[in-house]
């Protein structure tokens, strides 16, 4: 069995999805979408009463008899999240477990998110289990705030899980999930206007989302008015999405990356700064991180007609495009 799960763009609200911080605000709202650069996961049974793991894109293998053998020590911290997925849902010996992640490490684009969905599907359809995706999500973000030993946002769950743009509205009920639809020449301004790139530095976006918590709760410096101000143009880009409005949408990027990077140290560094103004030079309207900051991916969103330009500067600056397509369906199996 072979299941595929995309990975997400955030269009904005960054940060409005960690719980309490959207509490702490009267609720919160996130934007983003599903796109094709997707984890992998493949479940092969074997005759032998063992379990193995084979992470292809860490080249990591890790063998043992049961789960309870399989520890995710030293050369194997990177395997942790796969481990606990494992041990939650407890499938039976004899099987080969085989993950990928198809975008790069602390991309920003929730990749580790995306691959719990994938592996989570793949091990419920394996036992013939009913996939409850909401009690899924909920389950994932357990999980993975126990392996990165941080708080952890919900929104990354969504595109894997239901693909599509979403609204995702943070609230005392719970979540309220808003799919976006749009006319076909609207989507298609979207995909040919909108550039991904990769800045060519991982980051840890625990790290970055922990200190804008710590500096929110302490009443430290600008946070706590930066956070109020995502949320007020979050509800600016939902508005000019809803208008299919283009420039302004770009508009509200622009103004979204500007009080993004006030919120905590780290958010930007001299590496974006350079790719940014360099792209900005060529003819882009806007450009901003798609995780918490600090490196990672982000998207540019370019002038009509200068494409082409924009990409020769972002890669002249030390900046690489990633090719995508949004992605109407969420996790699937394959074959």
């Amino acid at each position: 069995m072979k299941v595929q799960a995309p990975t997400r763009m955030t269009l904005g609200g960054a940060t409005l999805d960690i719980y309490p911080l959207y509490l702490f605000e009267e609720g919160g709202l996130t934007l983003n979408v599903a796109i094709d650069l997707y984890s992998e996961v493949e479940l092969e049974e074997q005759s032998e009463d063992r379990i193995r793991i084979e992470a292809t894109d860490l080249g990591l293998v890790l063998e043992g008899p049961d789960l309870e053998a399989l520890q995710s020590h030293g050369e194997f911290a990177p395997l942790d999240l796969i481990l606990r997925v494992l041990k939650f849902y407890r499938p039976g010996n004899g099987l080969i477990v085989r993950t990928k992640n198809n975008v790069p490490p602390g991309s920003g684009l929730g990749g580790s998110s995306s691959l719990l969905v994938c592996l989570s599907t793949a091990l419920l359809q394996w036992e013939n289990r009913p996939v409850n995706k909401e009690q899924m999500i909920d389950f994932g973000a357990n999980i993975e705030a126990q392996s990165i030993r941080i708080p952890t946002g919900k929104q990354d769950y969504f595109p894997p899980a239901y693909g599509g743009f979403h609204a995702l509205w943070f609230e005392i009920e719970g979540i309220r999930r808003e799919r976006l639809t749009f006319s076909a020449q609207f989507e298609n301004q979207l995909q040919e206007r909108i550039l991904l790139g990769y800045s060519g530095v991982s980051r840890f976006s625990g790290s970055s989302n922990w200190n804008i918590m710590r500096k929110y709760i302490d009443n430290e410096g600008a946070t706590v008015v930066g956070l109020g101000k995502i949320k007020e143009i979050a509800l600016a880009v939902y508005q000019s999405l809803k208008e299919e409005d283009l420039d302004k949408f770009a508009e509200c990027l622009a103004t979204d990356w500007e009080n993004q990077k006030g919120l905590a140290d780290g958010v930007t560094t001299p590496e974006i700064d350079r790719i940014f103004d360099a792209a900005r030079q060529a003819g882009a309207q806007a450009s901003k991180i798609c995780g918490a900051g600090g490196g990672g991916c982000f998207l540019t969103v370019v002038g009509e007609g200068r494409q082409q330009e924009v990409i020769e500067a972002i890669q002249g600056t030390g900046g690489e495009i990633l090719d995508f397509h949004f992605s109407k369906s969420g996790v699937r199996v394959v074959q």
